[in-house]
């Protein structure tokens, strides 16, 4: 299994066939608000980049929503925008276990755009740290009473989710310098599968990742000293998850 970045999403919603098969999925927007310019020194597990993620729409249900007991939504509870077509799917970020294995989120649907959800269904996010939901929606989700709900800017958004370029060190056998993207929260954070490698024989030297920039000024006892250049620009952010089999 591979964790993979998927920077440019919003294309796959631009087909029409695509949006008749109720194809939704979560994509996350890469806040540049907060620049972290200025030289440092980093030590394992330090970050060069570290930026708030934030949902791509955010709602807030009306008061009512108690009386319908359903898991996990409260009134004022906020629900982040999926990218959908023929809809407007909104879900609960907070990523919830079942009793037994793996999770179910709660998502709700506005299928008329009237500012009321009508439709429940429960689905999965496939990786750990941040909402990933991808596929297609039921055909007929669970009727509900009408939920009000109010939109949001998305900057008032209350999780604390975040990716960034973690340094992990040099202990391996040519002390190359390692570095991974994660992402999440502080109390679980996930990461892609490819970590990223800067050459000490390449030191000092810059490097790019995901549009932000930072060079390398020189190696230290403890770690290595930075300068950041540029953060992440704005941009989408999610996580695809794939799987290969070998045939022997």
């Amino acid at each position: 299994m591979k964790l993979h970045a998927l920077i440019a999403a919003l294309f796959v919603l631009s087909s029409p066939a695509v949006a008749a098969d109720r194809f939704f999925m979560t994509v996350w927007m890469i806040d540049d608000r907060d620049p972290l310019p200025g030289t440092r020194e980093l030590r394992p597990g330090d970050f060069v980049f570290k930026q708030r993620l934030l949902p791509a729409g955010l709602a807030q249900l009306a008061p009512g929503v108690s009386s319908q007991g359903i898991p996990g939504l409260e009134d004022g509870t906020q629900l982040v925008e999926l990218q959908s077509r023929d809809a407007l799917v909104f879900c609960d970020p907070v990523i919830r276990p079942k009793k037994l294995v793996g999770h179910a989120q709660t998502c709700l649907v506005d299928a008329d755009r009237d500012g009321r959800f009508e439709g429940l269904f429960l689905t999965s996010s496939v990786t750990k740290g941040i909402l990933t939901i991808q596929g297609k929606r039921p055909k007929t989700a669970k009727a509900i009473a009408p939920i009000a709900y109010r939109r949001l800017d998305p900057t008032e958004f209350n999780e604390d989710l975040f990716v960034g370029l973690q340094y992990r060190g040099n202990a391996n056998l040519v002390g190359n310098h390692v570095f991974e993207i994660r992402f999440g929260s502080a109390e679980e954070m996930g990461s892609l599968t490819r970590r990223l490698l800067h050459k000490k024989g390449d030191i000092p030297g810059s490097k790019e990742v995901m549009g932000g920039r930072f060079t390398i000024l020189g190696s230290t006892p403890q770690g290595i000293d930075v300068r950041l250049d540029r953060p992440f620009p704005r941009q989408p952010f999610g996580v695809v998850q794939t799987t290969t089999y070998r045939v022997y």
